[in-house]
């Protein structure tokens, strides 16, 4: 495991402390929950309600639009599948710091950290999210790089209602970006490349554009 210094702050605690840590953050953290019946849930936290006899019950939606409601105490095994939304937190101050990528310290490594960890927000299948053909010299470059990820998640997410589109979307597993004059989109062994010029500005209607060009390779 690639243990960076700010995983290494990081101590132990249990998962009421981390659970009630992660409603607080100001953005929204991608948990996976194992429950001892075996359930398996993963999603974001709603809300942590304390009943009349101090038991504590969380309502969780799932990147499916599901709520799912369990006890605390009913929680075998707690992933946060984004740490570095929670640096400060988990580490519990030991790091002042996010290591969310922003654009006053967006550095190659930090962009690279923050894809590796954000890809499950496109599928549980995509394995890679490769930008190794790209210059990355440029910080306009990377946070154009940031920017169209954002852009494809949403896109995702809507072709994703279509049952047909979304079992098709199952097939890939990496994506890889490529730098190209005009926006092109092939599937091909279940790698989706994605050509486009990342070093100039990303048009604001970009998310439709995706949508439309995926739409016509899936």
């Amino acid at each position: 495991m690639d243990k960076t210094q700010y995983y290494k702050a990081f101590v132990a605690q249990g998962p009421e402390e981390v659970l009630c840590a992660v409603l607080k953050n100001k953005e929204d953290v991608l948990l996976a929950i194992s429950l001892i019946n075996g359930a398996y849930i993963e999603g974001i936290v709603l809300d942590i309600t304390t009943d009349c006899s101090q038991s504590k019950s969380v309502c969780m939606l799932s990147q499916n639009k599901e709520i799912s409601y369990f006890n605390i105490h009913n929680i075998a095994v707690l992933t946060i599948k984004q740490p570095e939304k929670m640096v400060v937190e988990l580490s519990r101050g030991a790091s002042d710091r996010s290591m969310l990528c922003t654009s006053d310290n967006l550095t190659v490594l930090q962009l690279k950290i923050w894809l590796r960890n954000e890809r499950y927000l496109l599928g549980e299948h995509i394995q890679n999210f490769n930008i190794d053909h790209l210059s990355l010299s440029e910080l306009n470059d990377r946070l154009n790089i940031q920017y169209l990820f954002a852009s494809l998640k949403k896109t995702i997410d809507l072709i994703k209602k279509d049952a047909l589109v979304k079992e098709a979307w199952q097939e890939v597993e990496t994506i890889v970006l490529k730098r190209a004059d005009t926006l092109k989109i092939k599937i091909q062994n279940g790698v989706l490349t994605i050509s486009m010029a990342v070093n100039k500005a990303l048009p604001e209607n970009i998310s439709n554009t995706l949508e439309e060009k995926i739409l016509q390779v899936l």
